[in-house]
């Protein structure tokens, strides 16, 4: 014997049948091994089925590369559909979002927007020696030297761990935020 749905319970059961079947087409593309993101791609697809429409307002996303950084996407966006292998490129010591920049939307829209960015790797070493340092007058010099770089390029100084090598920084849109060291910025023994 089969039942018939009428009214309000039909539209509903409607639209969680076509919403289930479009759930994979509504997720981020990352195929990548060493990328990942928070919350991970199956954990969205779950909130998705369960929550029609979360995919359209994940609360403080992350992408990263391990290894490399990680970029949190501050507030609410929208990752529906975003082919983030093509969009966020982990390079050592930099991150691109929107390396095409005519494909790069308004300031505020898609992933161009307030971000806490994390790179890995920036440790502070002798160049004659090949020492790294952790702690002392070389590193307070060294965080200094990132601070400057950091307002060079328009954004925030967050922290810096000379242990773990992670630099923060917070970044109201994106361009390349990267670590250029040039002659001033290295530290040597004899300084």
């Amino acid at each position: 014997m089969y039942k018939t749905l009428r009214g309000h319970r039909a539209g509903e059961a409607a639209i969680v049948y076509e919403h289930g079947a479009d759930v994979e087409a509504l997720m981020p593309k990352l195929r990548r091994s060493d990328y990942y993101t928070l919350p991970r791609i199956h954990e969205l697809a779950a909130k998705e089925r369960a929550e029609p429409g979360f995919c359209s307002h994940v609360k403080d996303f992350v992408v990263g590369r391990q290894g490399y950084g990680s970029i949190r996407f501050l507030g609410e966006t929208d990752i529906r559909g975003l082919d983030l292998e093509s969009l966020i490129q982990f390079n050592n010591r930099e991150v691109i979002v929107y390396m095409d920049d005519s494909k790069k939307p308004p300031v505020g829209q898609g992933l161009n927007k307030p971000a806490e960015v994390t790179l890995l790797n920036i440790k502070c070493f002798d160049k004659k020696t090949g020492h790294q340092y952790t702690e002392g007058p070389k590193i307070e010099k060294y965080k200094e030297m990132l601070k400057r770089k950091t307002e060079d390029q328009g954004a925030e100084f967050v922290s810096y761990d000379p242990t773990k090598g992670e630099w923060k920084i917070r970044v109201s849109h994106f361009s390349i935020y990267k670590l250029v060291e040039d002659e001033n910025s290295r530290i040597n023994d004899d300084n």
